[in-house]
């Protein structure tokens, strides 16, 4: 991966972070699986960096695009590792490449809805899944909030209402690990890109354990 500036690529081949209209006003990235012809799994994933921990309240937010929902993976929340190819391994069998994660996952090789997944030192929870489809060329904003060991997923929709409150869920992930908030795309098969836009991302935490 690289890091310019305040965040950290990892790619399956030639996934990128571009952004789009810099000079004007609501300008967009685009998180992209593949920055030319795709193939099976090509990915792309942004991090911010191992600077977060469940112990100090850590919450990360984004709102996002996806351009076409066929074959697809989305993920988004908080991660143990800037480095992998997704953090949840297989979300049909509920299964993590991270041993620390919570996040949101949209995976066609399993649904096509929005499913809230997270593990606590390797030990998954039960999977949280409301039926709600990702729909194209659609804004959400997501949410992860973290308290300790627990975690609790938000979903909002385009005009920013509420739709979906996971409640916060126990020993959902290791309240002393390092995390980083985390975005990531990948093409499941063909030749087509899949691009997810960003209009803005973000996440916030306490100084300390303590305060």
């Amino acid at each position: 991966g690289s890091s310019p500036g305040m965040y950290q690529i990892v790619t399956g081949s030639d996934g990128a972070l571009t952004i789009e209209d810099a000079t004007h006003t609501n300008g967009v990235a685009v998180l992209r699986a593949s920055n030319g012809n795709g193939s099976d799994n090509e990915y792309g994933g942004l991090a911010m960096g191992l600077n977060w921990r469940g112990e100090q309240n850590a919450v990360c937010y984004a709102r996002i695009q996806l351009d076409a929902v066929a074959t697809t993976k989305v993920e988004f929340g908080f991660t143990d590792a800037v480095g992998d190819a997704g953090a949840v391994n297989s979300l049909a069998s509920n299964s993590f490449t991270a041993t620390d994660a919570a996040v949101w996952v949209f995976d066609t090789d399993d649904t096509a809805n929005f499913q809230f997944a997270a593990a606590d030192g390797g030990t998954a929870i039960t999977k949280i899944e409301a039926g709600n489809a990702f729909a194209a060329t659609t804004w959400y904003t997501l949410m992860v909030q973290l308290e300790g060991g627990r975690a609790r997923g938000l979903r909002f929709n385009a005009a920013v209402g509420l739709v979906e409150d996971t409640g916060f869920q126990p020993a959902a992930i290791s309240d002393d690990v390092d995390l980083t908030p985390w975005l990531f795309v990948q093409l499941r098969t063909g030749t087509l890109d899949r691009n997810v836009s960003i209009d803005h991302w973000g996440a916030y935490q306490r100084r300390s354990s303590s305060n």
